[in-house]
């Protein structure tokens, strides 16, 4: 999306808003500090030092003084029916599982290019029957230890399952980032459809039977959100639009999302059609209402142009989402006069009107660059967001105070962080480093290490950290 370059400055237009930003959440204060001229920047856990992983001594991570962590699972690890663990780690959703255990759900951004590992399934288990739609989920069962137990294919047959979001009733929604008929096919005639979000329950034993969720709509997607009845959906796209799937009846356990049916909005900001959320200014709240879109379910690529048609506001890379109890957390990447990432807000006013907030822009890479995943701490609240940038990586901390922090910084990879979430005590965090595929004449087993998808888990002193 292009950029207005007369627009003012993040500072500027906080400035402009005064205390108006003192509502919202644990981001909220952010704009005000750097409007009122204070360091943006927290002690947060410390600095970071690199940091020896528990049972082999390698430095994979940097992290602050306290905190210890495990390599899980990597890229290539024998699974439970011997196939090799796929690669292209993403987004990840953490689950109480029997037995003081985490079950976690893993996404494999397989995008049907040479070099990817299927994540397999039985045949009659696959969504698309294509052999080269390699994507999906894996099921790990991480024992109180924090040791893995069990790892195995859940989900199968499915594009670009890129983020994703837990529900309340146990399961997690995988996202395809894709709109396709196949393995690299825009055509209908071409085969099996994509861009669908699929439930999976944490307790799952063995491979699901793949359910497209038809009815929250069809589209390049990346996470969900669930808050009070409505599923909160995002669109990784230069103009992506912010939907929410109103269910017909309030799902109760798996199943119920895809079985249920209901309608497909869209986020406009009230009095300003086709709203440019690059030109947003930082700070600011803006009333919001939503329209009901006619096809979830179009044979092109053409959803969001219907919400445009309507009104909806346009953002720049919506991708990370995450709900609290009262509010619903979204990022864009490159959103923003910098395009180095948003981070906004919306209150869904059981009241009111619902309201849209630009809680804090970056124009500094090396305060916030390009964040993507993001969820929250529960010991303090804080929001962590894990960054997918050109450059070094790293896992951003930001508190209730609204100041930002360095939790976590990759060294032995320039992977992204990504799939940050926390197990159901608090206690651990378990983050991916996405990898890469292999390289010609490479096996999964071969692979370097350093190219390999990596879950960690983390663990320390979470409810002690500076100001």
């Amino acid at each position: 999306m292009a950029v207005d370059v007369s627009r003012r400055k993040f500072v500027q237009g906080s400035a402009a808003v005064g205390g108006g930003l003192a509502i919202g959440g644990p981001l909220s204060a952010l704009a005000a500090n750097t409007a009122q001229g204070a360091a943006p920047t927290a002690a947060g856990y410390g600095k970071l030092f690199p940091t020896a992983e528990i049972e082999t001594g390698e430095k994979f991570l940097a992290l602050p003084r306290g905190f210890r962590y495990r390599l899980i699972n990597k890229a290539g690890d024998p699974m439970r029916d011997g196939n090799p663990t796929p690669g292209i780690f993403d987004g990840m959703g953490a689950f109480k599982g029997p037995k003081n255990t985490t079950v976690l759900i893993r996404n494999h951004e397989n995008r049907s290019r040479p070099g990817e590992v299927t994540v397999p399934v039985p045949t009659g288990k696959r969504y698309d029957p294509n052999v080269e739609v390699r994507g999906g989920n894996t099921k790990l069962v991480v024992g109180a230890d924090r040791k893995l137990q069990e790892i195995f294919g859940v989900l199968g047959g499915t594009h670009t399952n890129c983020a994703g979001g837990e529900t309340p009733w146990g399961t997690w929604i995988s996202c395809e980032e894709i709109f396709n008929y196949g393995a690299n096919s825009n055509s209908p005639s071409g085969g099996v459809p994509h861009g669908y979000a699929f439930e999976i329950p944490a307790d799952a034993t063995k491979a699901v039977t793949p359910q497209p969720i038809v009815d929250a709509g069809r589209f390049a997607r990346e996470a969900v959100a669930w808050l009070d009845g409505a599923l909160y959906q995002t669109e990784d796209r230069g103009d992506a639009c912010l939907y929410r799937f109103v269910p017909a009846k309030q799902p109760k356990e798996y199943g119920d999302l895809a079985d249920f049916g209901g309608e497909l909005q869209a986020l406009v900001v009230k009095g300003q059609p086709n709203f440019d959320a690059n030109l947003a200014e930082p700070g600011m709240t803006y009333e919001i209402e939503w329209v009901t879109l006619d096809e979830p379910n179009p044979l092109a690529d053409t959803l969001r142009q219907e919400a445009q048609s309507k009104g909806a506001a346009i953002f720049d890379r919506t991708e990370g989402a995450w709900a609290t109890k009262s509010r619903v957390y979204f990022d864009c990447t490159t959103g923003g006069e910098a395009q180095l990432g948003q981070l906004w807000e919306i209150d869904p006013d059981k009241n009111g009107t619902d309201k849209l907030k630009l809680i804090f822009e970056s124009d500094d890479a090396g305060v916030l660059e390009n964040p993507d995943n993001v969820n929250v701490v529960p010991a303090t609240g804080d929001v962590f967001l894990q960054e997918d940038s050109a450059g070094e990586q790293f896992v951003r901390g930001v508190t209730p105070q609204g100041r930002i922090y360095d939790f976590a910084k990759g060294l032995l990879t320039g992977s992204e962080f990504c799939g940050g979430c926390f197990s159901a005590d608090g206690k651990t965090f378990f983050v991916n480093h996405q990898g890469e595929r292999l390289a010609a004449g490479e096996t999964p087993e071969t692979q370097p290490i350093e190219n390999r998808g990596l879950t960690f888990a983390i663990w320390g002193p979470w409810d002690v950290r500076g100001a």
